[in-house]
């Protein structure tokens, strides 16, 4: 087992350069969710994405099928078991406040810096490349496989999966497999995952717009109405928000703007959100009584700062997976309607049910009415596993740490493909910097990683 190691981390090492361009030539690609045209159900970025992989895994070797714009396949071998390694290739928006443009892939100081650069097109480039290393050796007769090889590229993991539900629905689920998207050593499960609406008809009195999805901790919002600027001010002051909201005038317009700090929406204790400040500020500054007036009292009473959702009687944990957690991720006035979305991700051992009653019986004494966008259900692998069992002793020979098997918030591919787990790029004690400003990943990291996937993907092919 240590010489097939050191065949393939010298492999890795040889194609280092080769790693760190494909990364940054992929962060290049600004791949957010735009409007869908033929064969590009996400838009051209995302499209553009999804082809630059079709070309490179063409060059590496591999036979290549895409999926009419929702997913692209890489395999090889022939056998009727698969090890499968799921990456996305879409990113959230890049918000504000970058230090460094956030699609030019900038190096520096060791790090390549770009949206995408840790979630997910550098760890899936790693993974990549390390198939592909298999992939050699083994044609090369150095090592054998008992499994095919399979990688997929996904196109909608940020906005609901849906190109691996597209996917599925036509290809095989994986014998075994993992995503590189979350965290190491390895994840044994994922909080359920949630997105729901709260609306309400309101006066045409204002408009007020924040966040950018729901899974992103909205770092600006916008309210314009008839109201006074000079009190918005002394209300900001005595707040202490003077660094977190702006008021200002133009013609007979008034404008109240707060900001937040981004961070991702598994983990909003990590940032600020910019429409809890707004909701705060409008907490003193809308004297109307009206509809909108009752939304502000329901905001602050039941949501607020908190993100374990006690306020809204939804605060369940359990000791598998820890706390709930919630985040506020936007609110649009839209035809005279106030619309609210919040993401929630809930412990293995708490039902959907169980929520929605809770927030049902907060909110129908506001008349607000509660719509449920997505539920995918807690994933939960025991630790005993093969998967889960294989992928820590690759890690652990790689760390000498006897770090234990992880439960997240976030959401993975995980939940969407049978037999995989979500494993690495972030390693404990990292920066959390996905969805937010000035998102990197290290150099020296994203190799570690490949060496890392591409001794899984062998410990796992060769069983």
């Amino acid at each position: 087992m240590d010489e097939v190691k050191t065949l393939i981390d010298k492999e890795i090492e040889n194609l280092k350069d080769e790693i760190v361009n494909t990364t940054l030539h992929l962060i290049k690609i600004r791949s957010v969710e735009d409007t869908p045209a033929p064969d590009m159900p996400f838009g051209k970025g995302i499209n553009d994405a999804l082809l630059t992989c079709e070309n490179l895994c063409k060059n590496l070797g591999f036979e290549t099928k895409n999926y009419n714009g929702y997913a692209l396949e890489a395999v090889y071998g022939n056998q009727d078991e698969d090890v499968c390694v799921i990456g996305h290739l879409d990113v959230v928006p890049e918000g504000e406040g970058w230090s460094v443009p956030p699609y030019e892939g900038v190096v520096k100081d060791g790090k390549i810096f770009g949206r995408g650069a840790v979630d997910d097109k550098g760890p899936t480039v790693a993974a990549l490349y390390g198939m592909y290393v298999i992939k050699k050796l083994a044609q090369e007769g150095k090592i054998s496989l008992k499994r095919r090889l399979r990688f997929v590229f996904g196109t909608n993991e940020e906005g609901g999966s849906k190109c691996l539900q597209y996917y599925f629905e036509r290809a095989k689920y994986p014998t075994v497999g993992f995503t590189p998207d979350a965290d190491f050593p390895v994840i044994q499960g994922e909080k359920g995952f949630l997105v729901f609406e709260l609306s309400k008809d309101v006066e045409d009195t204002f408009e007020i717009e924040g966040g950018q999805r729901p899974n992103m901790v909205p770092d600006r919002c916008r309210f314009e109405g008839s109201f006074d600027v000079q009190k918005a001010k002394e209300i900001i002051a005595k707040k202490g928000y003077n660094s977190k909201a702006e008021v200002f005038e133009e013609g007979e317009k008034a404008f109240l703007i707060t900001k937040g700090v981004s961070a991702h929406g598994s983990l909003p204790f990590k940032g600020e959100n910019a429409i809890s400040y707004m909701f705060d500020i409008l907490d003193e500054l809308w004297t109307k009584e009206d509809g909108f007036r009752r939304f502000i009292d329901f905001y602050n009473a039941h949501i607020g700062f908190d993100v374990f959702g006690k306020k809204l009687s939804i605060g369940f944990e359990d000791e598998k997976s820890g706390k709930l957690v919630l985040n506020t991720g936007m609110i649009r006035k839209e035809k005279g309607r106030l619309v609210l979305t919040i993401n929630v991700r809930y412990p293995v051992d708490i039902s959907y049910d169980e929520i929605e009653k809770k927030v049902k019986e907060v909110v129908q004494n506001y008349n607000i009415e509660y719509r449920m966008n997505t539920d995918v259900p807690p994933l939960y692998f025991e630790a005993d596993h093969f998967l889960i069992r294989t992928l820590l002793e690759v890690y652990r020979e790689f760390t000498n740490g006897d770090t234990q098997p992880l439960v997240i918030g976030g959401g993975t591919y995980a939940r969407w493909a049978k037999n995989v787990v979500a494993f690495g790029p972030n390693m404990p004690g990292d920066e959390e910097v996905a969805h937010q400003k000035d998102e990197y990943i290290l150099i020296d990291r994203l190799i570690l990683c490949s060496k890392i996937y591409a001794n899984a993907i062998y410990r796992l092919a060769k069983e």
